[in-house]
């Protein structure tokens, strides 16, 4: 461990209060919420979500703590690289152009981690968010499909790439996100990733995520439905392979995946970072914690708060009752030994200190009854301490699809030599 102070107090601190968002090295900000977003945002440089000049120059005009300061100079850049990306689009420059509008894209939608929805900038800028992805997918080779999923009474957002550029049928990993995200944030975490390593990529909001709760689709616990209405989508895909469709879920997609293999086993693969079991638990001992926090004095940051509150408007709950997650997450539960598909179960340094995440995680793992599972705890060390290794993509790339990669090679060994399969 990198002897260092402030590390070692947080790292204390992670075994009483359970705050998934922690950062044990700060970046930019003194607020501990504010700079996880940050070091989040610079993950997705690797995958062309963003340049570190640009990003920096953003953080240095952002007043610490301060949630609307945050909402207020992402866009700003995101304007000016905008710019530059219908300058060089008029100009027939289509890579450099393809990289602007990629990251314009990606800076719009960083000004909505702290905006409250019900702010007229909300759909502003997702609106312009999703313009600028719409044209970097034109100008990408292979094409970056934007689709619309039909699922009950409206449609589920997201993309496709396809691996080839022909109707050649390939491996295909479906990533779901967590309880603040929308389905370009997936994208710039591992799509990228998943082409290079021969893989379809789709990401696609389910109700809660995006912008879904704006037509009151909100989080629900049965997740397996609309991941199952993607999972109809792939297997009318000629370009998918159906024996080869693994999922991957993210934070709150930590539930949300692993719940909808439980019950839906045309997923040949689970990945998990990290497994939650339980939401409704680890709301309950977030909020204990809280409690014991605010009554020694120490309080939530307003850009905690502020990502709190949209929290609760994604689960259906006016954003002045945060309390209220505690009862609406209580039936967000499932029996990981219905899992019957290889597993894999990333968790972070940090995240794995606290007892009660160590406690779900090592019970997920033992309840799991596939005896092709994994679980891989990331280490301070590799840069990959904080919360879903989003700091990291490149290490988290190479855990998903090396796994993957012999996970599917064992299943064509054990289809050829004509055994059950696994």
């Amino acid at each position: 461990m990198i002897p260092n102070e402030t590390i070692d107090k947080l790292i204390e601190d992670t075994t009483k209060v359970i705050d998934p968002h922690r950062q044990f090295y700060k970046v930019r900000f003194d607020d501990n919420s504010m700079d996880f977003a940050f070091q989040w945002a610079l993950g997705c440089i690797r995958n062309g979500g963003g340049e570190i000049g640009e990003m920096f120059y953003t953080a240095s005009r952002i007043e610490d703590y301060n949630p609307d300061s945050w909402a207020e100079e992402w866009p700003k850049m995101a304007h000016r690289v905008e710019i530059k990306a219908e300058t060089s689009e008029e100009k027939g420059h289509k890579i450099s152009a393809r990289e602007f509008y990629m990251r314009a894209s990606c800076y719009y939608r960083a000004a909505l981690t702290s905006l409250l929805p019900q702010n007229e900038k909300y759909m502003k800028w997702y609106q312009k968010s999703i313009e600028c992805i719409s044209k970097a997918a034109a100008l990408s080779e292979p094409e970056i499909e934007l689709i619309n999923i039909p699922f009950e009474n409206t449609y589920l957002p997201g993309c496709f790439v396809k691996a080839a550029n022909d109707r050649r049928k390939s491996k295909t990993i479906l990533a779901i996100g967590g309880a603040e995200t929308f389905f370009i944030d997936l994208y710039f975490q591992i799509g990228p990733s998943a082409l290079k390593h021969g893989y379809n990529f789709i990401t696609v909001d389910i109700p809660g995520q995006g912008i879904l709760p704006t037509e009151a689709q909100f989080f629900r616990p049965d997740t397996e439905k609309p991941i199952g209405a993607i999972l109809d989508y792939l297997h009318n895909r000629p370009e998918v392979d159906i024996d080869h469709i693994a999922a991957y879920g993210i934070s709150g997609g930590g539930y949300y995946v692993p719940r909808a293999s439980a019950y839906d086993k045309r997923i040949k693969a689970c990945i998990a970072n990290c497994a939650v079991t339980n939401i409704g638990k680890i709301m309950e001992e977030m909020a204990i914690k809280n409690q014991d926090s605010a009554k020694s004095g120490i309080e939530m940051s307003p850009f905690n708060i502020r990502m709190f509150q949209i929290m609760a408007w994604r689960h259906g709950i006016t954003t002045g009752n945060i309390s209220d997650l505690l009862t609406k997450t209580r039936d967000f539960t499932f029996d990981p030994s219905f899992i019957t598909c290889p597993v894999l179960n990333i968790c972070s340094n940090g995240e794995y200190l606290n007892p009660v995440v160590k406690a779900m995680e090592d019970d997920f793992m033992q309840s799991v009854p596939n005896s092709n599972k994994k679980m891989v705890v990331a280490l301070f060390e590799d840069g990959g301490g904080a919360h879903c290794i989003g700091e990291n993509t490149g290490l988290l790339s190479s855990l998903v699809f090396d796994w993957l990669d012999e996970i599917f090679k064992i299943k064509d060994e054990v289809n050829t030599h004509g055994k059950v399969t696994i």
